[in-house]
């Protein structure tokens, strides 16, 4: 299907203004997105995965105290990426949740662009960037796609977990697609709905992204994880709206605990001998 150019997904949006505080003391000086794992920040891996999935402009989201460190990076050779033509920086000044660390790139998205946002937290190694599967569903249904990932049932209670329909015929990367019935967030292990767990990666469709912008301006406080992505797809859920999930095929490597963090470096050692690319 070829697209318009109004509905290409050209962009994403890179939330990187969290205190990552289960990251401590590697994020005592600097942010989460420029720690070094397998000797490069995490940001890297995220800005070569939007550029091997045809990205072409990058908008990062930081907190005040740390676009500083995003500048240097970014004006260094090892933050050079030629395919992504523009790269710009957002400042989040409050942690008001990841719908609000969206809506600081809002002047840069017109009103009829999707956009593609990644989070640092879930680097994903597969065989095809994962962003692809995503913009490819995207451009048949025009409607939300989420990332998931199928987890143990003792895991459930740490995710959003999604009801889904049958799935749908596979797509470029060799995952599951799903038409999505309900988002329920952490439940018990008994009340999930499913073992499918949303991840940080998603297609966001104009629709969605003006549904964001009016939930935006009638907040009543302003409290930390106030403006949530979650909440918006809920909302749409319940309406009837359709929105997509995209069960990636790869391994992903959690990186938003000291934990997770090591196991993921232990992993990219093993595995750099023979495929010294990461996508």
């Amino acid at each position: 299907m070829k697209l318009e150019p109004l509905h290409k997904v050209s962009k994403v949006i890179l939330p990187c203004a969290g205190l990552a505080k289960r990251l401590r003391p590697l994020t005592n000086r600097i942010p989460k997105a420029l720690v070094r794992l397998h000797g490069e920040p995490l940001l890297a891996y995220m800005l070569r995965e939007a550029e091997a999935s045809g990205i072409r402009e990058a908008i990062v989201v930081v907190s005040p105290q740390h676009t500083k460190h995003f500048k240097k990076y970014l004006a260094s050779p090892a933050g050079d990426f030629p395919g992504i033509k523009k790269i710009h920086l957002r400042i989040q000044r409050k942690p008001l949740g990841d719908g609000h660390a969206v809506l600081q790139a809002a002047d840069l998205i017109s009103r009829q662009e999707p956009v593609a946002v990644r989070f640092s937290d879930d680097l994903i190694v597969s065989d095809v960037p994962v962003l692809i599967p995503l913009i490819a569903w995207y451009a048949r249904t025009r409607a939300p796609v989420l990332l998931l990932e199928r987890v143990p049932r003792a895991q459930v209670t740490r995710y959003g977990i999604v009801e889904v329909g049958k799935a749908e015929r596979s797509i470029a990367g060799g995952g599951r697609t799903y038409c999505l019935k309900s988002f329920v967030e952490k439940p018990a292990i008994d009340e999930a709905p499913s073992l499918l767990a949303v991840m940080g990666g998603y297609i966001l469709s104009p629709r969605f992204l003006a549904e964001l912008a009016r939930t935006g301006k009638h907040l009543r406080e302003e409290r930390h994880d106030a403006l949530r992505l979650a909440d918006v797809f809920r909302a749409m859920l319940l309406r009837g709206d359709p929105v997509y999930g995209y069960e990636f095929k790869g391994k992903k490597l959690d990186c938003g605990s000291l934990e997770g963090f090591a196991r993921a470096e232990r992993f990219l050692r093993r595995r750099s001998a023979h495929h010294p690319r990461f996508h």
